[in-house]
């Protein structure tokens, strides 16, 4: 019975495979000769080349035991699922903890396991570092195909995002209740008899500093992320929006040590009429409501159904509602009844999603409604940008605009407060398409296999040159002259230059200081990188000195402003270039100056490179695997951004941008910095963890790996 481990190794299909080159018949036992098991068949030298056999699977697995020390170290809790054929327990280290659950049935099975001790963790699946939405109130659901298992790391809040797509369905059981009088007039002191002033001051103060305070703290548009210590209703309109009742709500935030105005829509449901509404609005209900025997709620109008179709409707009448100190104009653009149709009324609404500082609500498959939470005076660049693409420049690659809603007082600039658009059917932002791909690239590249083709990447790059190309197509169509002050192209004057240098610099010194103080916070290899960049700082400097135009004029038009791969959709093969909004740290009139379009280029170039180590780190991997395949993620980094940038240069060579490409390489090496700076103070601040990506980007441009970056310009 122990023969089976007295024949040779089979390292490789050769003689005696691989084993020796003796004879065969002076073996102990001859190697296994079967089809199935053979060493024909079965050996290191196979295994090693296929990606997904037993010897690499084991590989990756010892790779990501090693990661923590949870597995060795760590107490371990067994978990007691309904489930019996699951097995599940809970490793922990320090303030580490790894859930690892294991299906022993021969079938797929499905397991609820009691995680509430780890409430708003979010599980992070170690083989593929896939984040699964966060645990929450209720049992955590898991299904296992057969023989299956999970090891997740439950990584705490705010370490890891949770999946974009994630969304929560239940509504909270610890809501605040609010005792109401006269529905919305209860928080008016204005529009009440004068012995129930006094209730009303009281009922509105509570629902400005408790009831609306808690819920802002916990949205994810609320950008100061400290506590709130009032909202205050600015101003406000009553509108009665089809079965909805509902109030337009401009509340003045009090957070920190700033004060910014939030559009909040809120919708009021009652039991006894609207118990339908009242279950659909579960999720995005802010407080249960009580007047005399009624029961209800108060909700975002957002997740209400029926706002939201009154806003459409209201958009396509042109329509205005007065508020207490100004009024709200829905205005529809030329293209509304294109884009909307004659039935635009009974469109299902689905739920609505978060997206940053704003919140998107879809209409069937044909509109696409966002509201702008952070508002600020004039007019929103993203609107501003899509009607003169829509209408003056009727550019092809982007999302119509149908139309928007804005807040106006008196003589004071209009507020833009929310843009309807067409619904354009994709296949994913080129962000995600982009980690997909590389995901792919390397599964197939790891673990020894035969060194990539010449053109391994041409499938891909074909796409990124029809990327260069739509960018050049956008940048062209915002360098003619239309007539508006606002887009007509402008030279590039020396002032503009030195104003850019200027500002580069600025941005350098506050970057280097702020890493100085962060070291403490890097992991080690970033730290290394950033002693090596402050090291560097003279090297810094001469390379924005060094910064030019080049020869030949050049234009200054309106840009994209914040462009990257989550910028741009894939659709059948092309790309759409969506959220005109520019980076929303900066005030409106920053975002509006024209400025070169190579600071778009620049965007996506970062864009790239982010890609790049963002894959890199998506699974364990051995540390010469791991060299091997960033060697690949560098050559595809390079080929990428050649490609982009050869499309680029095709698509917009005679409309005067510049001379040409090739001297504008200084110019775009200046923003390339500019951006890469942006990037490094933001993960210091949220996200050290990531911190080498925009280091290693900025050191490429001061260190030896200069020549490599240029070659690809």
């Amino acid at each position: 019975d122990r023969n089976g481990v007295r024949t040779p190794m089979q390292w490789s299909p050769d003689r005696n495979a691989g084993f020796s080159r003796a004879d065969p018949q002076r073996l102990y036992l001859p190697p296994i000769m079967d089809s199935i098991y053979g060493y024909e068949a079965v050996n290191v030298e196979a295994q090693s080349r296929e990606p997904n056999s037993l010897l690499n699977w084991m590989r990756r697995l010892l790779a990501v035991r090693k990661t923590s020390q949870a597995f060795g170290r760590g107490k371990l809790t067994f978990l007691h699922p309904g489930n019996r054929k699951v097995l599940a327990y809970v490793r922990e280290y320090g303030a580490e903890a790894i859930l690892c659950v294991a299906n022993l049935g021969r079938s797929a099975q499905p397991v609820e396991l009691n995680l509430s001790r780890f409430r708003g963790r979010v599980p992070v699946e170690l083989m593929g570092r896939t984040p699964f939405p966060p645990v929450g109130e209720l049992p955590y659901l898991l299904t296992l195909p057969s023989c299956g298992f999970y090891w997740f790391r439950l990584a705490a809040p705010g370490e890891v995002e949770v999946p974009h797509w994630h969304e929560e369905r239940l509504g909270r059981e610890d809501l605040p209740v609010l005792v109401l009088f006269d529905g919305w007039m209860s928080f008016i002191r204005e529009r009440v008899v004068p012995w129930r002033i006094a209730m009303a001051v009281r009922t509105r103060e509570h629902f400005e500093t408790e009831v609306l305070a808690r819920h802002i703290e916990a949205q994810r548009w609320y950008t100061a992320k400290e506590p709130v210590k009032r909202a205050r209703l600015a101003d406000w309109a009553l509108w009665e929006a089809g079965r909805a009742s509902c109030m337009v709500a401009l509340l003045e935030v009090e957070g920190g040590t700033e004060t910014a105005t939030y559009f909040a829509p809120l919708s009021l449901a009652w039991e006894d009429r609207d118990e339908e509404r009242m279950r659909a609005l579960g999720p995005a209900t802010i407080a249960k409501v009580r007047q005399q025997a009624r029961v209800g709620v108060i909700a975002d109008a957002l997740a209400d159904e029926a706002f939201c179709q009154a806003v459409v409707e209201a958009i396509g009448a042109g329509r205005e509602i007065a508020t207490a100190q100004g009024k709200v104009r829905f205005t529809p653009t030329q293209a509304f009844s294109d884009i909307a149709g004659a039935d635009y009324a009974g469109l299902p609404v689905g739920r609505p999603k978060a997206q940053g500082s704003n919140t998107v609500v879809t209409l069937g498959e044909r509109l696409f409604l966002k509201g702008y939470r952070r508002i600020r005076p004039g007019v929103n660049p993203e609107l501003e940008v899509g009607r003169f693409l829509t209408e003056q420049a009727k550019f092809a690659n982007c999302v119509p605009v149908a139309g928007s809603i804005d807040y106006a007082v008196a003589d004071n600039a209009p507020m833009t407060l929310g843009l309807l658009q067409a619904y354009v059917s994709n296949q994913g932002d080129g962000w995600n398409y982009t980690l997909d791909y590389l995901e792919r690239f390397f599964s197939q590249q790891r673990a020894g296999a035969e060194p990539p083709p010449r053109d391994a990447h041409g499938a891909y790059l074909a796409l990124i040159q029809v990327l260069g190309q739509r960018t050049g197509e956008l940048h062209r169509a915002f360098a003619g002259s239309c007539g508006d002050a606002a887009f007509d192209a402008e030279p590039v004057a020396a002032d503009d230059l030195a104003e850019w240098k200027t500002r580069v610099r600025d941005e350098v010194a506050a970057t280097l200081d702020l890493l100085d103080r962060g070291l403490h916070q890097l992991a080690l290899p970033a730290r290394e990188a950033a002693q090596a960049l402050l090291a560097q700082r003279p090297s810094l400097a001469a390379r924005i000195e060094a910064c030019g135009s080049g020869p030949g004029p050049a234009l200054k038009i309106r840009c994209h402003g914040d462009y990257h791969l989550g910028q741009v959709l894939l659709s059948r093969n092309d790309f759409l270039i969506i959220d005109f909004e520019g980076e929303p740290a900066r005030p409106f009139a920053e975002r509006k100056r024209k400025h070169s379009p190579l600071r778009d280029v620049a965007g996506m170039v970062r864009s790239f490179d982010y890609a790049r180590w963002a894959s890199l780190r998506s699974a364990e991997r051995s540390p010469e695997e791991h060299t091997r395949l960033a060697a690949l993620a560098a050559d595809w980094y390079d080929a990428t951004r050649a490609a982009f940038h050869a499309a680029y240069d095709e698509a917009t060579r005679d409309c005067g941008l510049y001379a040409s490409f090739a001297d504008a390489r200084a110019l775009l090496e200046l923003f390339v910095i500019e951006k890469a700076l942006y990037e490094l103070r933001y993960e210091i601040n949220t996200r050290p963890g990531w911190a080498h990506v925009p280091l290693q980007g900025i050191l490429a441009l001061t260190t030896a790996d200069r020549a490599r970056w240029e070659t690809g310009i």
